[in-house]
Parts: structure tokens; C-alpha cells; sequence
């Protein structure tokens, strides 16, 4: 239950408490580029240009075996070529293009190829390399601890990050693929490219696919599939699922397909004249984007859809499969721009409210590490950690965000058209992106990336203001305020006045103070800098949410007293602040202590109720607490008063209800 607890109820400060750890499950460009530096890539030397895969996969046994011919190009003359495998994987046998044998050492990740004849700059060739090693576990990942390449009788999943074949400058060098994958009978693939009839054998049956274009394209999907098929807007989808989960594809279907057609007809055709949507087991990432494949892990799908796990991983079919970031610092034209893809379909689906509660999310996760590096620093952040998540993915979102209110809706549409028509199967830099938006805006935006993108430091606005009677009307003249010297942007002022509509003001804000002067019918009654929160910036109330944003990712490390002092802070600020006390109350309860648990969660009870959940979940938590200490009549009243609060967030009430029936009882503790 506790475990639960924090997953279910951490991660966000609103009411929509799945939107945040949601996302944080497909951060998967990180893993993309993990171990890709600038570095490695200006040293590997050779591009590879195609992979051509034959590979046969034993379930039962978790084994693959594979033999990979590699074609590259070297950029200088060569006498030995270092490659990523999976270290669960082992080298059988390394040949050149000539057939002869190459001596090879595997050291941890690295493979490293010795040539018995030196390449010439330029020359294209191959190598063929052949092995084979059990997939079952995390052991062998790029990625300590997380599972990127699997094959099990529950279905398997080799994703590209997980280095299942030599992979040369991850995420960096696009390449092409032609994949023969084996399965046992009865089992299908799932993989990008062109496919053509399977073949079958002793037991055996072999897929084969072919993918021309320059791209990310060697990821493998099987198992035992049902196949369901959508249509929208010129494109075929296929949704291959476990046959216990089939009853989600008509939703899943017909959602595939609005999302396909609003990114279509935003950002232009889709790349691939076709989409796979797969299910993959979980124990992995949430959601993985290979060329016409978008894999969901079974938890992925539900009732309601997922449709913002859904709709981020559609996006990289652009924002990464179609053209890519051309080094690690420019990765935020990956997970950044996906994650405001997303939100920009939000806004399209549910409207302004859901896309503005969606980007005060970001905003706050963009603050809980801003200040540790600017985006254009990306290739030194730790893929996978949360300073990666919060300065490459959120804040560059909102970077993504920004520009839009700056150039405005139609020179922000053309400047993505203009990626996808100009950086197709190419890819792109930080520097390119800039230019493509100056050309669409006519405007110079040296210094918007500048403050945003190769710097630190948000602002923090002050006010000051005075009224003036006018003839008939009043007028407010005032003056905003922040501290970076170098700030340049355009602030929203609204003034509200008695009886009348705000007026909003845009102004051209240039370094620490900017004036303003605003007319209005009636008698002006107070002033906001920024209402529609266009801009990243600091007041009390975000400070507020992103130390207890921070406190709820030393929660999901498990640091749970480090997160306590990060919980007190807020509470020294502001006592009545609930969600602080109920997140304290959390981890007490998760350590046994019963007492701090009570107490923090009645002064929950007595704090603000915002969210307005932290009512109904510690009177649920407070039951579990008397009904773990034998005080049933208690916990029935704490039961009781969850119900009358009549809020089912994250299924409190049916919990109640069930525990009304059966008291609640420590997993370890209980019975079978």
C-alpha cells in the first residue's frame, strides 16, 4: 500500500496527479543519447551507414543470437573501431569486409574491433560481428537498474538505447536497417520499415524488414498479438496487443488517430506511411518511439486513454525519428519539443484551462534544478536523473512555450513546418532551429536563446503602481521590476478594475525595470504581471511548489529524511500548507512511525485542503493507522469521513469502502 501511495499520490501539486510521473515514464530521449558525448562522437572516427540484422530470439530461455553486418564510412583512416553492446551480450566472432577474422575485446559497454588492414578516409566498408547472450534482466543496460532490451515468453523488446547490436555514437549517427528476426511459431514482430511475407521453419517463423532512410530504426517488438486496424489521415494504424488487453483498442484506435491528424496537419504528413502502436511488458520505459513504431508499456493502458503518454510518444515520430538533435547539448529539440507537442495537443483536445495547468506542471518541474546548468549544457547532465528531466525536458518546453508567446502563433507554426520540410532524415542544431524561427518571425532572437537557452536564472517580478483620474476615465501608471541584467522579453500586464473586464497591456520589457501605462472606464483595483504565465519566472507560491516538487523526487529516490527537511522548509514558510503536512505524514507512515504520521496528517486536515485530495487521502491514511494498531472504531470513523468528502481522486472512496468491509492490513502482515 505505502509503495502505491507514493507513486499514486506524489509528483504533483494539483488535482491531476497521474500528468507529472506519467511523463517522467517515457523520458526516453535521455536514454537516446546516453553515453553519446560530444566527445565520443567527434572521436569515433566512422558513420555507420546501414545495420543489416539477422537475429533469432528463444523466449523460453531468454537468448539471443545475432549476427550484425555493419557498413560504415570512415572520416579518417582507421585501424580499429570501438562500438556499444550490451555487456550482457558476448562477441562469438568479429570478420571484416574481405571475411577475414578480427581480433576484438569487450570491456563492460565498450567493443572494440582491431583491423587487420588500416581504412582509408572515405572508403566505405563493413564489418560483420557475431553474438549472442541472455536478455532477462537489467543486467548489461547502458542504463543501471532499467531494462532496455528483453526477450521473455511475455513478449520481448530490444529498444536501440539498450544496445542489443553494436551501436556506433548512440543517437547521433542516423543509419538505415534491413532486420531478419526469427520467433517461435505462433509469435509476431513488430519493426520499422517495410515488411515482407513471413517465412517459416522447423517451429520457426522469420520477419524481415526493411528501412531505407537515414533514422533510429533498430528497434524489435514480439509476441503473442492481437492486431486491430485505424485509419486517419492517409496513414494505417495497427495496434498490436495482448490479447487480454484487446478491449482498449478501439479507444486507443480512434485516439491514435486524432492525435495523427492534429500533429499532421501542425507540423506536416506523418513520416512513415504507417504507425504501429505495440504493447510491451512492463518492467521498462512507458512509452519508446522507433520509426513508425510507438511502444506502450501494458500499464500504459487504461481506461480513461492515456492519451498524454500517447500523444508525447507520437510526437518523436517527428522530434526525433524524422530529424534529431545533432549533438547531446541540443537534445531539448527532442524531449522538449515532444513534451510541448504534447501539450500542444491538450490544448487542442481539452481546451486552454488543461494546457495552462499542464505547463504550470512543466514550469514547476522546469524550477527544481534550473539553476544547476543552462539547456545548452545537456551532454554534461546524467541522462535519466531529474536535473536531465527538469532543465532538458521541462525547460525546454517552456523554452518551446516562451518563443511561441514571443513570435506569436503563426510564426511559431511555420518555424516547426520549416524543421520538418528543411532537417528531414538530417539532423539539426540548436543554432539552425534559431535561424529557421528568425526567418519565420522576422525578427533577431539572439537574445531570447541567449537568456533562455545558454543561460540560467529565471525572473522574479515586482510591482508598483498608482491611479490617476483622467477626465472621465483612470489611468495606471506603474513599473515592473526583476534582477537579470540581461532580461529581454514581452510582459503581459493586466489591470482589474470595478465592474469591467480586464485590460491587458503588452509590455516590451528591456533589463531590470520596464514602465507601463494602462487606461481603464472604472476605478482600477490591482495589477498582475504575466496572468497567463507566458514566461518561466519565480513568485512565493511557485517557490512554495517547487520545494515540495523537490522534496517529491528525494521521495521517489527513497531518501525519505532528506525529504522531510525539504517537506519542513515549506512548512517553516507557511504552517496551514497541507500538502507539505500530508506528504510528511506519507513518510512517517511508510517508516512506521505512526504518531508523526497522525500528527502531520491532522495538521493536514487543519492546513488550506489544496490540493483538495490531501482531505479525502488522510482520512483514508488515518484509518489504515488505527486500523494497524488495533483501533477499528477509529479507523471506521476516519473511513466514514473519507466518504463524506464524496472525492474519489485516485480511487479513495472504493478504497474506503473496502476497508469499511475488511480492515486495512500492512502487506507484510498479511495473510497469503
Amino acid at each position: 500500500m505505502r509503495v502505491r501511495l507514493f507513486r499514486r499520490l506524489t509528483g504533483s501539486g494539483s488535482s491531476e496527479l497521474p500528468a507529472r510521473c506519467a511523463l517522467a515514464a517515457t523520458l526516453v530521449g535521455a536514454i537516446l543519447l546516453a553515453g553519446a558525448t560530444k566527445a565520443s562522437a567527434a572521436s569515433a572516427g566512422f558513420a555507420v551507414t546501414k545495420y543489416t540484422i539477422n537475429a533469432q530470439l528463444y523466449p523460453s530461455t531468454h537468448i539471443l543470437n545475432a549476427t550484425a553486418k555493419i557498413d560504415f564510412v570512415p572520416q579518417t583512416s582507421l585501424t580499429e573501431l570501438d562500438f556499444q553492446l550490451n555487456s550482457a551480450l558476448r562477441v562469438d566472432k568479429a570478420v571484416d569486409a574481405s571475411g577475414q577474422n578480427i581480433q576484438f575485446q569487450q570491456t563492460g559497454l565498450i567493443l572494440r574491433l582491431n583491423l587487420v588492414n588500416p581504412l582509408t578516409a572515405g572508403t566505405a566498408s563493413s564489418v560483420t560481428v557475431s553474438y549472442k547472450g541472455s536478455l532477462a534482466s537489467s543486467e548489461g543496460s547502458p542504463i543501471e537498474g532499467l531494462k532496455l532490451a528483453y526477450v521473455g515468453p511475455e513478449g520481448s523488446y530490444l529498444l536501440y538505447p539498450g544496445r542489443w547490436f553494436p551501436v556506433c555514437s548512440p543517437g547521433l549517427h542516423r543509419f538505415a536497417a534491413s532486420m531478419h528476426i526469427t520467433v517461435p511459431s505462433g509469435e509476431t514482430v513488430v519493426a520499422s520499415g517495410a515488411t515482407s511475407a513471413p517465412t517459416g521453419g522447423a517451429g520457426n517463423v522469420t520477419y524481415s524488414f526493411d528501412y531505407d532512410k537515414p533514422s533510429f530504426p533498430g528497434s524489435v517488438f514480439a509476441g503473442n498479438y492481437t492486431v486491430q486496424h485505424e485509419t486517419a489521415f492517409g496513414a494505417d494504424i495497427a495496434l498490436y496487443l495482448d490479447p487480454t488487453d484487446v478491449n482498449y483498442a478501439a479507444d486507443y484506435g480512434a485516439t491514435t488517430a486524432k492525435i495523427l491528424s492534429f500533429y499532421s496537419s501542425t507540423f506536416g504528413s506523418l513520416p512513415n506511411g504507417n504507425l504501429a502502436v505495440v504493447e510491451i511488458p512492463n518492467g521498462t520505459v512507458g512509452g519508446y518511439s522507433a520509426p513508425g513504431v510507438v511502444a506502450i508499456a501494458k500499464r500504459g493502458f487504461s481506461e480513461p486513454v492515456n492519451d498524454q503518454l500517447l500523444a508525447h510518444e507520437i510526437a518523436r515520430q517527428w522530434w526525433r525519428c524524422l530529424l534529431s538533435p545533432a549533438t547531446p547539448d541540443d537534445n531539448f529539440l527532442d524531449d522538449g519539443l515532444s513534451l510541448y507537442s504534447m501539450a500542444l495537443y491538450v490544448q487542442k483536445s481539452q481546451g486552454d484551462t488543461a494546457f495552462e495547468n499542464l505547463m504550470n506542471t512543466t514550469a514547476i518541474g522546469a524550477l527544481t534544478h534550473e539553476e544547476a546548468a543552462p539547456i545548452s549544457q545537456a551532454g554534461s547532465i546524467p541522462p535519466f536523473t531529474p536535473e536531465y528531466e527538469s532543465i532538458v525536458s521541462q525547460k525546454g518546453a517552456m523554452v518551446f512555450n516562451m518563443l511561441r508567446w514571443v513570435i506569436g502563433d503563426t510564426a511559431f507554426a511555420e518555424t516547426l513546418q520549416s524543421m520538418v520540410r528543411q532537417y528531414a532524415w538530417k539532423s539539426i542544431t540548436t543554432q539552425d532551429f534559431e535561424q529557421l524561427a528568425e526567418k519565420a518571425s522576422n525578427q533577431q532572437l539572439t537574445y531570447f536563446f541567449a537568456q533562455w537557452v545558454t543561460s540560467t536564472g529565471v525572473p522574479q517580478f515586482k510591482r508598483s503602481w498608482a491611479v490617476y483620474r483622467v477626465g472621465q476615465h483612470y489611468q495606471v501608471v506603474g513599473k515592473i521590476q526583476q534582477d537579470l541584467d540581461i532580461f529581454r522579453m514581452p510582459v503581459d500586464v493586466r489591470v482589474f478594475s470595478e465592474g469591467r473586464r480586464p485590460v491587458d497591456e503588452r509590455v516590451e520589457m528591456v533589463g531590470t525595470t520596464a514602465d507601463f501605462t494602462v487606461n481603464t472606464v472604472t476605478r482600477p483595483t490591482r495589477v498582475e504581471v504575466d496572468p497567463g504565465s507566458h514566461i518561466l519566472k519565480l513568485t512565493d507560491k511557485i517557490k512554495t511548489e517547487v520545494e515540495i516538487a523537490r522534496g517529491d523526487q528525494l521521495v521517489a529516490q527513497q531518501a525519505y529524511l532528506e525529504a522531510i527537511k525539504q517537506y519542513q522548509k515549506v512548512v517553516e514558510q507557511n504552517k496551514n500548507n497541507s500538502l507539505a503536512h500530508f506528504r510528511m505524514g506519507q513518510i512517517y507512515f511508510t517508516l512506521h512511525n505512526y504518531n508523526a504520521a497522525a500528527e502531520e496528517l491532522r495538521a493536514a486536515l487543519d492546513g488550506n485542503l489544496q490540493p483538495k485530495w490531501v482531505e479525502v487521502w488522510s482520512h483514508l491514511i488515518l484509518g489504515e493507522i488505527f486500523d494497524v494498531t488495533g483501533q477499528r472504531d477509529r479507523a471506521l470513523n476516519e473511513y466514514q469521513r473519507a466518504l463524506q468528502t464524496r472525492d474519489n481522486t485516485q480511487g479513495a472512496l472504493d478504497l474506503a469502502n473496502r476497508y469499511i468491509q475488511k480492515p486495512y492490513t500492512e502487506p507484510s502482515r498479511a495473510s497469503g
